[in-house]
């Protein structure tokens, strides 16, 4: 049994960490998302933390912008439970993944 839970996070960078398989001797990459995560709580009320967020392959394309993630539980090899991202779905607008000047924001108001 699963209870649904979405989470609300605004990723605001990537980082790219090159590795060698300790099996396969082959490079290979991963992608962490630089988060900042909001979550609330009757004990607590609102929190905001930042942290990174281990990008699965299938999301490796998702712009820099606010979700909703879905995340579901797994066991690793140390037999600790931990989330997995599973699903991103856009929260509000999507930021463009160009970081943009405060000038090139600017130009874009008085052309419109």
């Amino acid at each position: 049994m699963s209870v649904d839970s979405k989470h609300h996070l605004r990723i605001v960078a990537f980082k790219t960490i090159d590795f060698k398989s300790k099996k396969t001797g082959e490079p290979g990459q991963m992608k962490l998302a630089q988060c900042i995560v909001t979550s609330e709580s009757a004990e607590k009320g609102q929190q905001v933390v930042v942290g990174e967020l281990l990008m699965p392959r299938h999301l490796n394309e998702t712009p820099v912008g606010e979700y909703l993630a879905e995340f579901e539980l797994s066991v690793g090899q140390d037999l600790r439970v931990t989330a997995r991202l599973t699903h991103l779905h856009p929260y509000g607008s999507i930021v463009n993944s160009t970081p943009r000047s405060g000038s090139a924001k600017e130009a874009d108001k008085k052309a419109a």
